[in-house]
């Protein structure tokens, strides 16, 4: 038996080794398109267009400007609101008012020689001190210098009222709250401050640069009768005829003398003091009788 080995000097033969892969060239030409095989084919589909209506479009249109004037209008009327709450001016103040004269100041004396004063004359002279002033609550409009509302609680009578001074139409009106009545007359410029000077008087007194003078004026009054009709009220101005709306208007006159008839049923005149810029004024009505019987008919129609 033969046996033939492989020489051990034998080199081995070199093996080349094959890719898995082909290893191709990428062509220098820059064209990557050339790239896609031929078979690939592209297909655009057409997209098809809906064209809006005319009525859609016009009625965004009107959406859209009735939203823009909603807005303008809110707007406008809120920065009207905040503007005229700025520039109207309310407050109030205290004068003081002494119906009788220089008697009744010196009522809150001291007894002539006498310093033992009895527990009823204290009491009177303590509701003469806090009934000694009036409270007024104020209403300006320093905006248009239009008016002047003057609300008064308490007139010392048991009676309530309000005073307005309309400076577009020169006249001011009392609305007497307790008796559901109005009177109105011309307006004393000469007495009654318009509303910025009033404010601006209001706040020196309050800051101290200023004192009130309570010297007191009183003017004696007279009712003209029958009431104002539909027509003389309209030109009163808006507002005054809205503070006396569904109220009797009566208007005042001077009373320059003679005798005027007072009734027991009604006690007294009515007087309405006020204070609006440069003294505290005190209007008097004597002859109130003689629109009592007009109101009396009225109430039966």
């Amino acid at each position: 038996m033969t046996i033939i080995t492989k020489p051990i000097s034998e080199k081995k033969s070199d093996k080349l080794v094959v890719p898995l892969v082909e290893n191709e060239q990428i062509s220098d030409t820059g064209d990557v398109e050339a790239q896609t095989p031929e078979n690939v084919r592209m297909v655009i589909l057409p997209a098809r267009i809906r064209r809006v209506s005319t009525t859609t479009t016009l009625c965004l249109l009107l959406t859209a400007l009735v939203v823009v004037g909603i807005g303008i209008v809110g707007g406008t009327y809120l920065y009207q609101q905040y503007l005229r709450s700025q520039l109207r001016f309310k407050g109030w103040c205290t004068f003081p008012y002494n119906p009788d004269g220089a008697k009744s100041a010196m009522f809150i004396s001291q007894n002539d020689g006498n310093s033992q004063m009895d527990d009823d004359l204290i009491k009177v002279n303590t509701n003469f001190i806090e009934n000694s002033f009036i409270q007024e609550e104020f209403e300006l409009d320093l905006e248009n210098q239009l008016y002047e509302k003057i609300y008064v609680p308490d007139f010392q009578n048991g009676r309530s009222g309000r005073f307005i001074h309309d400076f577009g139409t020169n006249t001011t009106s009392i609305v007497d709250v307790t008796g559901r009545r109005c009177f109105v007359m011309p307006l004393n410029r000469n007495l009654i401050l318009p509303p910025r000077s009033l404010h601006d008087l209001m706040s020196k007194v309050l800051h101290g640069y200023y004192k009130i003078n309570t010297e007191m004026i009183r003017e004696t009054m007279r009712v003209i009768t029958p009431a104002l009709d539909k027509d003389e009220v309209k030109l009163l101005g808006s507002y005054i005829t809205t503070q006396c709306d569904g109220l009797p208007i009566y208007k005042l006159e001077k009373y320059v003398g003679g005798v005027v008839k007072r009734s027991a049923e009604w006690g007294h005149d009515l007087k309405f003091p006020s204070y609006a810029g440069t003294q505290v004024v005190e209007l008097n009505i004597v002859n109130i009788d003689d629109a009592k019987p007009i109101e009396e008919a009225n109430e039966l129609n």
